[in-house]
């Protein structure tokens, strides 16, 4: 499998991702805000922090962030520019994803750029973001039992679940941290609703209120090491990163003796520094300062996975023995091992 396939298998994946993402928190943070006072500075602002926009020269406002990570299409974080990305890459490897999925994909990119897409905003924002969040469900459905289950499929499952690791530690971290400073609060209904939120943004309601438990905890210390450490959940840090551990082996193969890649190393070491701690331990310690070694972690296994399986490495042929110098001349090529074809962020 050429290099340029998997990098878009990847980064389709990941931007896919990305639109659920940013359309959940969007809709989670305007329901928060519906119920309990939050200072005005304090309201919009960790939406752009969660994605990495540290740089916003506008007032962040409730609509003037809606808008800019919804439809501003410079942003490489809003919804129509995460689709349109995920568009692009699928149509430049149509041949490796299913028609149905490039069908759907198109489809509704083709809605979010037309009129549709904006009407739907502007009417019902709720039921807009309610379907942009099905785009990306629908799609992991259809790839799920229309790929092929190889490499193309592997690299696909590790770009899903390492964006879902990094997502996953910024809501919790970024999202509590800034809205919720106060220690006065802590264990207020206000704080719960903070960490109910938070829940819902991950997609955990449901799941962390069925899930037994032998000993009480405190609400914010039980939703963090649900987030944290489930075993059964798909968008925890623990399971999301032992998918992608799964999907970095499968993709890179496994001969007898193979040594592992820095990908794999890097996702065990890091597996192996969150399973020597315990939930109590990271609070303890700063869960503020835990989350951000995860995010941190999870950047440099992205750096990783570009320069094992993506950038292109050039073999230079050996030269020719002094008597066959005349003979090889015009022939010798340069061998290029991959190609990237864009730099994606």
């Amino acid at each position: 499998m050429i290099s340029r396939v998997a990098e878009q298998c990847f980064w389709m994946a990941r931007y896919l991702e990305r639109v659920e993402n940013t359309a959940r928190v969007l809709e989670v943070n305007r329901t928060l805000l519906l119920d309990f006072h939050v200072p005005v500075e304090q309201q919009w602002q960790p939406l752009l922090i969660i994605s990495g926009i540290h740089d916003y020269e506008g007032d962040p406002s409730a609509e003037a962030v809606q808008e800019y990570m919804t439809w501003e299409r410079d942003n490489p974080f809003s919804i129509i520019s995460s689709l349109f990305w995920a568009r692009e890459n699928a149509r430049i490897i149509r041949e490796v994803i299913s028609g149905e999925m490039w069908e759907r994909l198109n489809y509704y990119h083709l809605w979010m750029q037309g009129t549709a897409g904006r009407e739907a905003y502007d009417s019902n924002r709720h039921e807009f973001y309610s379907q942009v969040r099905r785009i990306n469900q629908l799609l992991h459905g259809i790839a799920d039992t229309t790929m092929s289950h190889g490499e193309a499929w592997e690299f696909f499952k590790l770009g899903t679940h390492l964006e879902r690791a990094s997502q996953t530690a910024r809501i919790m971290d970024v999202k509590y941290h800034t809205l919720l400073a106060r220690a006065e609060d802590i264990g207020t209904p206000v704080d719960n609703a903070h960490w109910v939120a938070i829940l819902m943004s991950c997609s955990g309601y449901e799941p962390f209120h069925k899930k037994a438990r032998s000993a009480p905890i405190d609400p914010g210390t039980a939703v963090a090491e649900f987030l944290i450490y489930d075993e059964q959940f798909p968008r925890s840090i623990r399971w999301c990163l032992w998918e992608s551990e799964s999907a970095a082996t499968a993709a890179a193969g496994n001969p007898v003796g193979r040594a592992r890649t820095p990908v794999e190393t890097q996702i065990a070491a890091l597996l192996a520094w969150l399973d020597a701690r315990t939930i109590h331990t990271i609070v303890r310690d700063g869960l503020h300062e835990a989350l951000t070694h995860v995010v941190d972690a999870v950047h440099h296994v992205g750096e990783a996975i570009h320069s094992t399986f993506f950038a292109p490495e050039v073999l230079v042929p050996k030269a020719a023995p002094a008597g066959a110098a005349q003979s090889q001349k015009g022939s010798t090529q340069t061998q290029t091992l991959g190609t990237m074809t864009q730099t994606q962020g």
